[in-house]
């Protein structure tokens, strides 16, 4: 019975909330009724009532409820006593559960309570639970509108700074922000850049694919200046000979001197400003990530000139990830 209700419950809030927690929510209200069935102390294990709390119900309600079900009838101080419920508190949580349909209170001297069956109560529990979601969902498309308002009262009145310290967290808190571009990145990389990608790759945080697949998935722009000098040519090369499939996604490839400053600009919003120094190992020691129109705009703007002078393709280099490789006779 239980089991069945869930199901219908769960296809008539399916398209509510997203799957995976309406399963759930659904799948552990009826285990907790399930539960009712076989248990001998109101106190074990009151983890496993936690459901209950999805509805609105406070802790003392929650265990008067499940000291309720057990006893089947019962009076305030049992409850107490075998629910570990405050007096203060039982008359107010047995008054709530009756007025949800959850109990039922006989008005004698002393009031006694009557506990339902357990597959009506559960039968309510996913009822309550189901009209919270609907009045959510009415209310969802003016928590919307609101929350889209607020970016364009606070923007430019205040910037936010986050710094990242270490190689690896530039990639994990940073770099992962270009796989949830909505629109453009703009990126330019030295020979820094190649390297803390690729240790990340290394070590089971590949962020190439996850930047190609949103790419693919969002049909954002991504333009890519590689700096690059005579003595680290041959570094770029093989980096983008290794990583040719996780690039394809790139709408611009184009080359450059270093500069010795690398930078992205993720929406004309938010910017990532790795830090190297020479002489901590493996150069690149830190990251900021900034969250400002008008220093992205700047930076945009800047990346424009860069993007105007840079060489579309190097005799040095001759090697553009975006076209099919030409395989040699020998391979």
């Amino acid at each position: 019975m239980i089991g069945m209700t869930c199901l219908a419950i769960a296809l008539l809030i399916g398209f509510l909330l997203p799957v995976d927690a309406t399963v759930d929510i659904v799948g552990r209200i009826a285990d907790t009724f399930q539960l009712l069935l076989g248990v001998e102390n109101p106190s074990m294990r009151l983890s496993d009532y936690a459901a209950l709390e999805e509805v609105g119900l406070t802790l003392y309600e929650r265990k008067a409820l499940i000291a309720l079900m057990v006893f089947g009838v019962a009076d305030a101080a049992a409850l107490c006593r075998e629910g570990g419920v405050p007096t203060s508190k039982i008359y107010l949580a047995m008054e709530k559960l009756a007025a949800l349909g959850l109990a039922q209170i006989q008005p004698t001297r002393p009031k006694l309570f009557a506990a339902l069956p357990p597959d009506t109560v559960a039968d309510r529990v996913i009822e309550i639970a189901r009209e919270r979601a609907e009045r959510f969902a009415t209310h969802a498309p003016d928590l919307r509108e609101l929350l889209t308002s607020l970016p364009g009262r606070v923007r430019g009145k205040q910037t936010f700074v986050d710094l990242a310290f270490g190689a690896e967290s530039h990639v994990k808190r940073h770099l992962v922000h270009l796989a949830a571009a909505r629109e453009r990145i703009l990126s330019y990389m030295e020979r820094g850049d190649l390297q803390s990608i690729e240790d990340a790759a290394a070590g089971g945080f590949p962020i190439l694919p996850r930047i190609a697949r949103n790419a693919a998935e969002k049909k954002a722009r991504h333009q890519v200046v590689f700096g690059f000098s005579y003595q680290n040519a041959q570094r770029l090369v093989d980096f983008l000979r290794d990583h040719r499939a996780e690039i394809r996604h790139l709408t611009g490839v184009r080359y450059s001197g270093e500069l010795g400053h690398p930078f992205h600009v993720v929406d004309e919003e938010v910017v990532v400003l790795p830090l190297d120094h020479p002489f901590v190992p493996g150069g690149r020691f830190a990251s900021l990530l900034i969250r400002d129109a008008e220093l992205a705009r700047d930076l945009a703007h800047g990346f424009e000139e860069l993007w105007r002078k840079a060489m579309r393709n190097l005799q040095e280099i001759n090697f553009d990830p975006r076209r099919p490789q030409e395989h040699s006779s020998g391979a």
